[in-house]
């Protein structure tokens, strides 16, 4: 494979339409590695000048509708704008929730109700919601949405259902969860020979249990809510004539 790489340090991706142009050139894979929710993947800029709020960028989103004004925006749906026309990838998303599939529009908006003052004051004290859409109508989760797009988008994703959990510093591609179980995927693709993307997905999987103490809580999630969605019996790559 030829590799491709957007980083914000590098200054390829700054943007929404900085990824939706490169991914939609079609690549055999595609590893996201960033921050995320059902409904957005981003990232931050290098540093994190002025703090979170101000030093984070879009990279996709599947729904614009919201639960404030402007209610939507143009277009409503931006990773329909794919492009990628009959080169569907195999995608990695690196990022809490970005596979968290029971999610809604009306679920998701409602998700604002505690941020809502004047049903506090009119005695509405158990408004917590836990979709982690954010007040944003999503209709199916970022990882299924990209699968489900007509030949573009994904053929298959690997992704979590919770929240992502990182290691910072020199451990960060060895310590295992979130970018740990993605980098095993490719591993056992690349290195240990395993082109059918289900075998490929169990070894990783197994590979992580064998490695790491399972007795530990964050590296059981990782391995629980790192799900498959698409076909375990496709051939990456297809097969030869």
């Amino acid at each position: 494979f030829e590799k491709k790489y957007l980083w914000a340090s590098n200054g390829q991706i700054t943007n929404e339409d900085d990824l939706i142009a490169e991914f939609s050139e079609g690549y055999g894979f595609v590893f996201m590695s960033g921050h995320g929710s059902p409904n957005t993947w981003g990232d931050h800029f290098p540093g994190v000048p002025g703090n979170r709020a101000g030093a984070s960028f879009t990279g996709l989103t599947v729904s614009s509708i919201r639960a404030w004004l402007p209610f939507f925006k143009i277009p409503v749906f931006p990773m329909d704008t794919l492009d990628n026309d009959g080169k569907p990838s195999v995608v990695l998303i690196g990022g809490c929730h970005n596979s968290q599939f029971n999610v809604s529009i009306i679920e998701g908006i409602l998700d604002v109700l505690p941020y809502v003052e004047f049903l506090k004051n009119l005695g509405f004290d158990n408004l917590e919601r836990s979709m982690w859409c954010h007040g944003f109508g999503v209709p199916e989760c970022f990882s299924w949405y990209m699968v489900k797009l007509k030949d573009r988008g994904a053929i298959a994703t690997m992704g979590n259902t919770g929240l992502g959990y990182g290691v910072l510093g020199e451990d960060c591609l060895i310590g295992g969860l979130d970018g740990g179980i993605c980098i095993e995927f490719f591993k056992q693709y690349g290195q240990n020979g395993y082109h059918i993307l289900g075998d490929a997905y169990a070894q990783t999987l197994i590979s992580y249990i064998n490695t790491f103490d399972m007795e530990e809580d964050d590296h059981i999630k990782s391995l629980q809510q790192w799900v498959l969605l698409g076909d375990p019996t496709l051939m990456i790559g297809g097969y030869s004539e």
